[in-house]
């Protein structure tokens, strides 16, 4: 006799599509349901909150004695009939003249039972109200909230929900590896709904990555989507997606009508926010990527006309705005769609060209502040908020070389951006804003002009393109003549010297640039005189002149020292390293590289750490470090190679190059020389400082601390490393990935079919994941990289 169904008490409807992702944030509102009486799932419309309530709910119903009960509010127009929406969901009548507040505290009363009270926003003053006085009243109850806002109520616990994690696309993942994105999953399993026998495929898998990273890994828009696949292949999706809200209009026709197309969801929101946050939302929309708070304290001033953090703290509650930590800062940002929706709001006040203006305004503003100060304590901060705003600084640049009378404001802004570049190794980049900004100005006798001239050809000049790099100073000497300035004339001195410098050409170099440093002296500018007295520096060095050499970079260490500068504190000590390598003084040349390397880190300088880990390497090797010299040769290589500088930027530094790879050859072999080299040329930045200063004491590095991921993906939303999962969930995912079911993973490992099935929740749970497939194509990436 087979034993009876399980009683569920509730009206909470049967899915009608299979539930995808998400595990993680179901374990969350499980977790938070069993510490508090309400949880408020909140997040902006489209974002899944209703279906991941009705999951979380269906999953914890059994818990209580009188089940789980939905009560919809999105049709409900009137606050006041709140209570009778909830009563009603308990078919609650009442001949008698009582309120329908009067009949739940009755009914609830003594009930242990789970109310998910579903799309609170519209009404969310009365929602509150009403959930607190029953929440009082009524001790077995408790509540599942979604709204585009929290209900603060007492004891309220608030789950953001995200979107769904997105593939990257500049680097699709391959075709094993999309099922762990949750977005891609989605996609592809309503787009097989729709088209029975659509599939993923090596064709089609980058335009379906590109679909939702375009649609932030809304879930609506990412269903809207996949509906046209009736009509169009992914590319055409991806092609028309330029106008998403014209595309994405084919919803269900049984869905709340806010949800049947994107446009209507945005409107809803919209339509939720008071008249000056729906300003300030689309003022905002002027911002690209990520911003702060003084940023938007700046441009939206006029935006509104209350407190501005009040405002701002509004938009994140209703789910405009995203608000995370960056750091000791907090930084704001709006998915896509919704900007470009208060960019249209914009336009349509006529307020867009002066919003422009005020954002150009604020960035110049930090951009000239920034190169003011970028010799002193605070550079790091300087370096680390340019970093965090590179969105807005391109969106800036943009607006000043596309039309808009700003041109000259883009050179000023280039010629200020310049060390930030250098520092970070942006060489194609900072070339190319360059020259947009050159096309759209006049060529004017300037000595911003010539400065911005000058610092254009030492980008082109590091990349080894000297006939675009002469040609700069060729278009900057005329106009330096006009001028008659001899701090002009010296920054076209420098240039040239800086020229011949790069082209190995010492003596020429150190004539040009001694007759700039004269100039540069008397000129209250530190950041060009550190910059020549390194450049002289290394001439004087290079050519033969090592106590020129050393003097010039002790001078630096003073002035960088006495400013607590970084980045040119630590080339001018990479640079003595060098000498005192080319002494054969070896040892001391390598701390220095050491603590030169020390100093890159909290600037980021991708030159000088470059450098520092080609020295370090060359080190290792004298040391018979082999796989750890490899790996450091390897993660200069990859760093100049993303720089697009030469294989070795110091013209007689090149024989150490060689001789470094010769010997790691000789202890390695050429195949575990290329595996270690492969594997430190996979290294970002920080991770080959990191790898580079942490083992000093002579010994050999383990393969666990050399081995690094090789795969070329980069994910947007990284997964749960291997680290999470002990060593029994680890081999349980094994077994999940080579297609075993519960019951033959416990017959596997010998143990109960409970205790198997509760490692697999738990390994769905700690990696985030929905399905056993995402668990297999997991696993199989996790092989692809630990792969040599």
């Amino acid at each position: 006799m087979s034993p009876a169904p399980e009683r569920k008490v509730g009206n909470l409807p049967a899915p009608l599509t299979t539930f995808v992702g998400r595990r993680r944030e179901v374990s969350a509102a499980k977790r938070l349901l069993a510490e508090s009486r309400l949880v408020t799932l909140t997040g902006i419309g489209g974002v899944g909150k209703t279906r991941l309530a009705l999951q979380a709910a269906g999953e914890v119903q059994r818990n209580f004695r009188d089940g789980a009960w939905l009560v919809e509010l999105s049709a409900l127009h009137d606050p006041d009939l709140v209570p009778n929406a909830v009563a009603t969901s308990f078919r609650l009548h009442d001949l008698a003249a009582r309120s329908p507040t009067d009949l739940l505290v009755d009914f609830l009363g003594d009930a242990d039972l789970l109310v998910l009270l579903d799309n609170c926003e519209h009404l969310v003053g009365a929602a509150s109200e009403m959930v607190d006085l029953l929440l009082r009243k009524c001790p077995g109850l408790r509540v599942l909230a979604t709204s585009r806002e929290s209900l603060d109520v007492g004891g309220e616990a608030v789950l953001r929900v995200p979107p769904l994690p997105v593939p990257d696309p500049d680097s699709p993942p391959t075709l094993r590896a999309m099922p762990s994105y949750e977005s891609a999953t989605l996609f592809v399993e309503r787009a097989e709904a729709a088209v029975p026998g659509f599939a993923v495929t090596e064709g089609n898998r980058a335009a379906i990555a590109r679909i939702c990273h375009r649609l932030d890994g809304l879930p609506l828009a990412i269903e809207l989507a996949a509906a046209r696949v009736r009509v169009l292949s992914p590319e055409q999706i991806l092609e028309r997606l330029t106008d998403r809200y014209r595309l994405l209009t084919a919803g269900s026709r049984v869905a709340p009508s806010r949800l049947q197309t994107l446009r209507l969801s945005v409107d809803w929101s919209y339509e939720l926010c008071t008249p000056d946050e729906r300003r300030l939302w689309s003022w905002l929309s002027v911002f690209a990527g990520e911003f702060e708070l003084d940023a938007v304290e700046g441009v939206c001033v006029q935006a509104e006309s209350g407190d501005t953090l009040g405002l701002v703290g509004s938009l994140v509650d209703k789910s405009i705005l995203i608000a995370e930590r960056s750091g000791s800062v907090v930084r704001y940002r709006m998915l896509e769609m919704l900007r470009e929706y208060g960019q249209e709001k914009l336009e349509e006040a006529g307020e867009r060209a002066q919003c422009q203006r005020r954002h150009l305004n604020w960035y110049h503003a930090l951009i000239t502040n920034s190169e003011a100060d970028w010799v002193g304590p605070r550079q790091v901060e300087i370096i680390a908020r340019l970093t965090r705003e590179t969105a807005n600084l391109r969106e800036v640049l943009d607006f000043c070389a596309t039309g808009s009378g700003e041109a000259a404001t883009g050179v000023q802004m280039a010629k200020a951006l310049f060390p930030f570049w250098f520092c970070k190794g942006m060489l194609d980049e900072g070339r190319r804003w360059f020259a947009r900004v050159f096309d759209a100005s006049d060529e004017v006798p300037d000595p911003i002009r010539v400065a911005a001239l000058c610092d254009a050809s030492l980008l082109a000049g590091m990349q080894e393109d000297f006939a675009a790099a002469s040609g700069l100073i060729a278009r900057a000497q005329p106009l330096a003549r006009v001028l008659d300035d001899p701090y002009v004339d010296a920054l076209v001195l420098h240039a040239a010297g800086r020229q011949a410098l790069y082209q190995g050409e010492c003596v020429r170099a150190v004539e040009l640039l001694e007759g700039a440093l004269g100039p540069f002296r008397a000129h209250p500018d530190p950041q060009r005189l550190v910059c020549t007295l390194v450049s002289l520096g290394l001439a004087a060095g290079m050519g033969g002149d090592t106590d020129l050499g050393t003097a010039y970079h002790e001078e630096v260490l003073s002035i960088t020292r006495s400013n607590g500068e970084s980045k040119y504190q630590a080339q001018a000590i990479y640079i003595l390293g060098l000498a005192l390598w080319r002494r054969g003084e070896r040892e001391r040349g390598a701390g220095l590289f050491a603590e030169a390397l020390s100093l890159t880190r909290p600037v980021a300088d991708h030159f000088a750490g470059e450098g520092c880990l080609e020295g370090m390497a060359w080190a290792a090797a004298d040391a018979q470090q082999g796989e750890r010299s490899a790996i450091l040769a390897g993660a200069a290589e990859g760093m100049r190679r993303a720089m697009g500088v030469p294989l070795v930027a110091i013209p007689t530094m090149l024989e150490y190059h060689e001789e470094c790879r010769s010997q790691c050859r000789r202890i390695l072999g050429d195949r575990a020389f290329e595996a270690a080299f492969s594997r430190g040329a996979a290294l970002g930045f920080a991770e080959a400082v990191e790898f580079a200063l942490a083992r000093q004491d002579g010994t050999e590095p383990t393969r666990a601390q050399s081995d690094v991921p090789t795969a070329s993906m980069r994910v947007a939303i990284p997964t749960a490393p291997t680290s999470v999962l002990t060593p029994r969930q680890r081999e349980v995912a094994e077994l999940v990935a080579r297609g075993l079911t519960d019951r033959e993973i416990a017959e596997t490992l010998m143990i109960a079919l409970r205790t198997a099935e509760g490692h697999v929740e738990r390994v769905l749970t700690k990696l985030g994941f929905g399905s056993r497939t995402q668990i297999a194509a997991w696993v199989t990436e996790q092989r692809d990289e630990s792969t040599p």
